[in-house]
Formats: structure tokens, C-alpha cells, sequence
């Protein structure tokens, strides 16, 4: 296999431009001892690398002596070791080079305070509701964390005139065409990959399609995964803080944080989707979400199949 076939075949897998893929490829005889033209089985083995390289995650933005997780948001870097989707990396390197809009204090600078009358109190029940059977351990962590300050994320919505979001649901509404919708998001985050809800409504559109389609699930991850990436940017290292539902710019970031935790429930992988729900429930302790009915479950290890839907 040739340079050019090598670059060409990386650049169909990984669903990178083929053009920001020249220097990798150019590298392999270097990086990897080999010679052109390679062979079908060295070929595989360079693109297997390469591709790996690809989805490798960025270090959490932790600030010194803050290694374990603690009381405080877990990052995605922590979580998994992998991104899903292949120019995940690359996206969030190009935000980093445009410069990130951080999150501000939200609420004139109010605390969120848990042990206020609008916290759950002391010792919430435990028993089933019209949700279903609810899970507090977290509550506790809550609590015993006290006051925290709350947060706003940057504007979900970036560039001028209505959401992206909002037009590419207005293609599908009407006439229920899914291809239209799905063009429009892929559309907007190619022209600006912050669109935080663009790529989390593009999980969704892909997790809704996993009952029939098998590798629609492994899409809704890396959506999702890329939805929560671009958003953790604009957190500040080590973050603690609260993202109320309240603030409508943090909603955005909570769907797809719910998006990813359901879709490694779904995968089997209960104990990256209990790491997502416990932000869920860290950051937006009000759960407007109502991630307490499912944490629970998760935590036990619940099959996604034998889950007790809400």
C-alpha cells in the first residue's frame, strides 16, 4: 500500500480531512521502521495505531496536587481512556486554538446552599414515586459539601440569528425528515464545533435509531462524548461548582451528559454511566433530569434491559 492509499484509507476510517492527515502519514516510515510500499498486514497495524492516536483523550485540566476525584466534577478524561469518534481530539485542539469562552458565576453570584429549603432535606425518602424508586447516597456528598458557588456555561447558541438547533428541528418537524435534521446539525458543527446541543441532538438522534440499527449506539457515544468534551473546556480546572437547570445555558450541556450516561447503560458499561450521572447529580443537585431514579440502578450493575423505567 502506497503513501497516498494509506492516507486515503485513514482519512475514510477516522472521518478526518484527508489533507490534515499528510504529516501523520508522512511519518510512518519514521515513527514505525517501515518502507513504502507497505503491506496489507503492516497497513493494518499502522492504521491501528494511528487511529488510536486519534481518539487518545486530552488530560483533564486539574490543577496541582488535585489528582483524586474527590468532591468535585469528574472529567471525561477520567472516565474513559478513548474517545469514540476519531476527530473528537482534533475538535476540541481547534477550539483551544480559537480560545475558550469560560463559565461565569451565574445568579449575581449566589451559592447554591443544600441544606436550604429548596434541598431535599435532611434524610429524603426512599420510597417509590410516580418516577420510580429514587437513590440518595449522593444527596449525602451534597450536603456534607455545603455551600457551593453556581455557575453559567458560555451561550450554547454561538453566531448570529436563530440556533442552529432550532432550524434543523424546524426541517424535521413538519414533514418528519430525519436526513434534513441530521445535515443541518452536521452542518452547524462543522462550521462551528462549540454547538454544545447540536452535537448533543445529534446523540440523540442516533440513540433513538440503536433499536434498530446496532452501530447507531457506538455513534450516540461519540456524539455525546464530543458534546461533554467541548463543554468541560469552558469549566474552570478542578471544577466544584453547580450548573443549576435554571440557567438555561447549562441545559445543553446536562442533555447530553444524560445522553451519555444512558448510552453506556446500553453498552454495559455501568460504571462509566455511574461516573456520568454522579456529575449529573453533582452539578445540578435540584435533578431536574431525575437521574436519581437511575444512579441507583446503574450502580448496582442493572442490565440496561432490566432496568425499571421511569
Amino acid at each position: 500500500m502506497s503513501e497516498d492509499e494509506l492516507r486515503t484509507m485513514l482519512a475514510e476510517r477516522s472521518c478526518i480531512d484527508r489533507d490534515a492527515l499528510w504529516y501523520p502519514v508522512f511519518e510512518v516510515p519514521r515513527r514505525f521502521g517501515l518502507s513504502w510500499p507497505l503491506t496489507s498486514d503492516q497497513a493494518e497495524e499502522v492504521l491501528s495505531e494511528l487511529l488510536d492516536r486519534q481518539r487518545r483523550v486530552l488530560p483533564p485540566p486539574l490543577e496541582d496536587g488535585q489528582v483524586g476525584r474527590g468532591r468535585r466534577y469528574v472529567y471525561l478524561s477520567e472516565i474513559t481512556n478513548g474517545y469514540e469518534r476519531c476527530d473528537t481530539r482534533r475538535i476540541l485542539e481547534r477550539i483551544h486554538r480559537a480560545g475558550i469562552t469560560p463559565a461565569g458565576p451565574a445568579f449575581g453570584g449566589e451559592d447554591y446552599d443544600p441544606r436550604s429549603e429548596s434541598g431535599w432535606g435532611v434524610r429524603p425518602s426512599s420510597s417509590a414515586d410516580l418516577g420510580g424508586k429514587p437513590s440518595w447516597a449522593w444527596w449525602r456528598a451534597v450536603r456534607e459539601a455545603g455551600p457551593r458557588p453556581y455557575y453559567r456555561m458560555p451561550d450554547p447558541y454561538v453566531g448570529e440569528g436563530s440556533p442552529p438547533v432550532d432550524r434543523a428541528l424546524a426541517l424535521r418537524e413538519p414533514t418528519g425528515n430525519d436526513t434534513a435534521y441530521r445535515q443541518a446539525l452536521l452542518t452547524a458543527v462543522r462550521e462551528d464545533p462549540r454547538q454544545i446541543d447540536c452535537w448533543a441532538h445529534l446523540g440523540s438522534h442516533a440513540f433513538e435509531r440503536a433499536e434498530a440499527d446496532d452501530s447507531a449506539l457506538s455513534e450516540a457515544l461519540g456524539f455525546y462524548q464530543t458534546a461533554v468534551a467541548v463543554a468541560e473546556l469552558s469549566l474552570p480546572p478542578t471544577f466544584t461548582g453547580v450548573l443549576a437547570w435554571g440557567e438555561l445555558d447549562n441545559r445543553p450541556f446536562h442533555r447530553a451528559l444524560h445522553g451519555l450516561g444512558l448510552t453506556w447503560w446500553q453498552l454495559g458499561d455501568t460504571k462509566k454511566a455511574t461516573a456520568v450521572f454522579g456529575n449529573s447529580l453533582w452539578t445540578n443537585p435540584d435533578d431536574n433530569q431525575g437521574i436519581r431514579y437511575l444512579i441507583g440502578q446503574v450502580k448496582s450493575g442493572v442490565a440496561w434491559h432490566q432496568r425499571t423505567e421511569m
